[in-house]
C-alpha cells in the first residue's frame, strides 16, 4: 500500500499530571500501523517527557474512562489497539507509578534529527533562538506560560503542520541580513494587492515578531 493511501489516526493528549498543564492538549497525527511503543516515543518526544517516566489512558476529552495503562511496550498497531482512523482518540497522560514525568534533559542527545522533524512545537528546545540557557532549565516543560518579556522572542502558532515552515519564518527572521533587506523594501499598493504580496507580509510579520509583547503570533 501506498503510504499516502494509509489511514491516519489523530491522537489528542491531555497532560494530566500537574495544574498547569492540566488545559494543554497535543495532537499527534499518525499512521494506523503505528506501533503502541513509537506511540510513546513520539508523545514523550512532543512534550518532552523521558520515555518510561509516564503513563497514556483512554480518555473522553474530560475525564478518564478507562483506568488501564495502554501497553507502552506492545508491537500491537494503534488501529488493532482500539484507535479509530478519521476520529479523535483522546487520551490522558498520567504519572506513572505515583511519581510525575522526567524532563527530558536539554543536552540529550540520544535523539535522532530526523524524529525530532516530525514534531509539532512546543519542546523546550524548539524555539530558543540564541542563548538556549537564558530561560530553558531542568524545570522547564511545554506548557510553561511564558511571554515575551521572560524569554526576549515570539514564537509563531502552529496552524497545523507548519513546523517546517515557522522554523523557516524564524531562521530568515533571526538573519540580520535578510530581516535589514527586507525591511529596505517598499511597497507598492498601486501595483500590487497587500493581501497576496509575500515580501509585504513578510515585512507585517516580522514587524510582529520584533515589536509585539505576546508569546506567539
Amino acid at each position: 500500500e501506498s503510504a499516502a493511501e494509509e489511514p491516519r489516526v489523530l491522537c489528542i493528549i491531555q497532560d494530566t499530571t500537574n495544574s498547569k498543564t492540566v488545559n494543554e492538549r497535543v495532537t499527534l497525527n499518525l499512521p494506523a500501523s503505528t506501533p503502541l511503543k513509537r506511540l510513546f516515543e513520539d508523545v514523550a518526544s512532543k512534550v518532552g517527557y523521558v520515555n518510561g517516566t509516564f503513563d497514556l489512558m483512554w480518555g473522553n476529552g474530560d475525564n478518564v474512562t478507562d483506568t488501564t495503562p495502554i501497553d507502552q511496550n506492545s508491537d500491537k498497531t494503534i488501529l488493532d489497539a482500539g484507535f479509530e482512523p478519521g476520529k479523535k482518540n483522546f487520551l490522558h497522560l498520567t504519572d506513572k507509578d505515583g511519581e510525575q514525568p522526567h524532563i527530558m534533559p536539554e543536552e540529550s542527545g540520544t535523539t535522532d534529527d530526523s524524529a525530532q522533524d516530525r514534531f509539532i512545537g512546543p519542546l523546550p528546545r524548539e524555539g530558543s533562538v540564541g542563548c538556549t540557557n537564558d530561560y530553558v532549565s531542568q524545570s522547564y516543560s511545554y506548557s510553561s506560560v511564558l511571554s515575551k518579556s521572560e524569554t526576549g522572542y515570539v514564537g509563531l502558532v502552529n496552524q497545523a503542520m507548519t513546523c517546517y515552515l515557522n522554523s523557516l519564518l524564524q531562521t530568515l527572521f533571526m538573519t540580520p541580513e535578510f530581516r535589514n533587506a527586507l525591511y529596505k523594501w517598499e511597497f507598492e499598493e498601486s501595483e500590487e494587492d497587500p493581501v497576496t504580496s509575500i515580501p509585504y507580509q513578510l515585512q507585517r510579520l516580522f514587524v510582529l515578531l520584533q515589536t509585539s509583547k505576546k508569546r506567539a503570533i
